[in-house]
């Protein structure tokens, strides 16, 4: 699976390089030519995403191509990560392994150490505009939205402990308590985008909206629950009809390194 990924970015990456071949002078009028870009956001959760999660970050990368009357098209994948995780560890891995104080008692007869912590992925292609200002017609305020994937799950970790293994959670077992979801996204953003003369700097800052409509990638969840009347209320196999709304919400910073050849300086002679 990862050969024909690195494959195709391979080939995008050469295909958008080979548009930027003709010397244009940045400064003086709007060029066509492809980017590669490296983000970071910081993100807040809405909708059902703030119900499980809190503040998360985003680090991701683009491949992005601006035509010369500034339309911008644009692929690109995200890491989501985060370590704010709403609910005590019962509401997280139910009754049935946790003890009165949320413990999972490991082999050894004593709490094993857990770390919980939430994850995900967001793909998508977009198009947007650019809206010429300074400090070239190559830079401004630009808009664009797009389609893709999103997916967060709970990452649960544990130290390897040969004589107090939380075999409850052990292996894939694990799995059956990470609630993992994922659908169809949109994505939107504004910002301003700056390319240097010099090449020297080129970066971006916008603001940026994701939401998701997903549903459950699990087929079961193992959590246990108890009534009042300690009657086993077993959470089962999930309802792959039921849909969540996920959202997030956030700034962005983008660092750009842009392809094309710049146009030779010109010199007089007397």
């Amino acid at each position: 699976m990862k050969r024909p990924i690195l494959l195709l970015v391979l080939i995008m990456t050469a295909t958008f390089a080979g548009f930027a071949q003709t010397p244009r002078n940045i400064a003086n009028e709007p060029i066509p030519f492809s980017m590669v870009q490296v983000t970071y956001a910081a993100q807040l959760p809405g909708l059902d995403t703030r119900t499980d999660f809190g503040f998360s970050n985003t680090i991701g990368g683009s491949l992005i191509y601006k035509t010369q009357s500034n339309w911008l098209f644009t692929c690109n994948g995200n890491f989501i990560f985060g370590d704010q995780i709403k609910g005590s560890r019962v509401d997280l891995l139910g009754e049935s392994i946790t003890t009165i104080y949320g413990e999972v008692i490991g082999g050894g007869g004593f709490p094993a150490a857990l770390a919980f912590f939430e994850r995900g992925l967001h793909f998508q292609a977009e198009v947007g505009k650019l809206f010429s200002l300074q400090p070239n017609p190559n830079s401004g305020i630009f808009v664009q939205a797009g389609i893709g994937y999103l997916w967060n799950r709970l990452r649960i970790d544990y130290q390897i402990e040969t004589q107090n293994t939380p075999y409850p959670l052990y292996g894939d077992y694990k799995y059956g308590y990470d609630r993992m979801r994922g659908g169809l996204a949109l994505h939107g953003e504004a910002g301003y985008q700056v390319l240097s003369n010099s090449r020297i700097y080129n970066f971006s800052v916008s603001l940026e909206v994701t939401y998701a409509r997903t549903k459950p990638l699990r087929d079961y969840d193992f959590r246990v629950f108890y009534d009042e009347n300690g009657e086993p209320q077993i959470m089962g196999y999930n309802d792959k009809s039921k849909r969540f709304n996920d959202l997030y919400y956030g700034i962005r910073v983008s660092w750009m390194i842009p392809f094309y050849q710049r146009q030779p300086d010109e010199y007089y002679y007397y």
